[in-house]
């Protein structure tokens, strides 16, 4: 709080900064991770070769977190980021190699940038954001990293379809990327972040913060729901002769883009605990109102219902893990609550594919709220733990 009683400002110029990077950071993601597969049809490659493309991407990223949140606590997180907008920006312009094992290379290179983007990014703004106002600065921040999903899939897909081609993708990903390396230079600047004090270095030994599991535990059980309506909604209905299903992904982005700040405020205010719950329910209720859908209205309801809380849940774990981390290992902390988010992703796709086949896309929604409902039951056990509204 500051002399006049008033909140600590939000938009200072090292959270603004750090939202500019993100967003240059992101907009590379977005432009090639839908063309990836195009590329490898294009150079010869199947539809197998293309996911074994994306894991060269994503297992990189998963595997590196760890490191990178030590190595943003022993050295320093704006260099962390920055080293992550480098390997992306390498990365992306090996694709213009055109071999198809540079494919693979490019995203093993990649996989590790957006692993130190992604790290270096929480936990700068676990270090900017003021303790007062954490679930809306999370809010305001994955709004930021959000709303890239909305423009720049469309945008790579156009210049692929003859206004440039794949080439014109790679250098447009690698050229935002490097755009941010001066705005990650002026953060530096203004972050002036300490040498760390030896004692501190001694006590991370480990690379996980056992102190925000709890916030991982609960994104997680937000997350491993996520792919079924995420990934399989189309697929759930074409199954019901429903038509018109993309207009879920346009409300969904846009509601999330919208509301994410407004739920991370409210859950500053009304404490980490009900915040999470109000999300949970929301989820809850979406994935009953797709269960029981028969028509386009209400199956658009249920997905804009999830989306929501999903929306909360994430800023507001987000919230609670930069509550929950020691300030001298914020790296670590954040690389650790990071997890929760591809692991949740990859796992759930399993799940919700493997309950698919076994008991029908129906029954595959049935087990998205059994885990929302396990979501509950750790927050439950947990309440007392959960740190009260400042």
């Amino acid at each position: 709080m500051n002399n006049a009683g008033e909140p600590a400002s939000l938009f200072t110029r090292p959270f603004v900064l750090l939202c500019v990077a993100m967003f240059l950071g992101y907009a590379n993601q977005w432009l090639m991770t839908p063309i990836i597969p195009l590329y490898v049809q294009d150079r010869g490659g199947s539809a197998f070769v293309a996911g074994l493309a994306l894991l060269a991407f994503a297992l990189p990223s998963f595997v590196s977190r760890p490191f990178f949140g030590r190595l943003a606590d022993r050295w320093s997180a704006t260099g962390v980021l920055a080293g992550g907008l480098v390997l992306l920006a390498a990365g992306s312009l090996l694709f213009l190699v055109p071999w198809l094992a540079m494919v693979f290379v490019g995203g093993v290179v990649r996989g590790l940038g957006w692993g130190g983007l992604n790290i270096g990014g929480y936990t700068t703004l676990a270090m900017a954001a003021p303790a007062q106002r954490r679930g809306e600065a999370a809010g305001y921040y994955t709004s930021v990293t959000t709303s890239v999903s909305v423009v720049f899939p469309a945008l790579a897909l156009w210049l692929v379809a003859g206004h440039g081609g794949f080439g014109a993708v790679f250098l447009l990903s690698a050229a935002l990327v490097l755009m941010g390396l001066p705005v990650i230079s002026i953060l530096a600047r203004h972050r002036g972040e300490a040498k760390k004090p030896a004692a501190a270095a001694e006590e991370r030994a480990s690379f996980i913060d056992k102190g925000v599991l709890l916030a991982t535990g609960l994104n997680l059980c937000a997350t491993l729901a996520a792919p079924s309506v995420m990934a399989f909604l189309p697929l759930y209905a074409r199954s019901l002769g429903i038509d018109n299903i993309g207009l879920f992904y346009v409300l969904a982005g846009i509601t999330s883009i919208v509301i994410r700040p407004v739920l991370g405020r409210k859950s500053d205010a009304m404490g980490r605990g009900p915040a999470i719950a109000l999300g949970l329910a929301a989820q809850l209720l979406g994935l009953a109102l797709i269960v029981a859908a028969q028509s386009l209205p209400l199956i658009l309801v249920g997905g804009v219902f999830v989306a929501l809380g999903w929306a909360m849940i994430g800023s507001t774990t987000t919230a609670l893990a930069m509550d929950l981390t020691d300030p001298r290992s914020r790296g670590r902390g954040m690389a650790t609550f990071s997890l929760s988010f591809q692991l949740g992703m990859g796992v759930g796709a399993i799940i919700s594919g493997a309950l698919a086949d076994l008991v029908g896309l129906r029954g595959m929604y049935a087990g998205s709220i059994v885990i929302t409902l396990a979501g509950f039951g750790l927050l439950a056990a947990a309440w007392k733990l959960l740190p009260r509204p400042r």
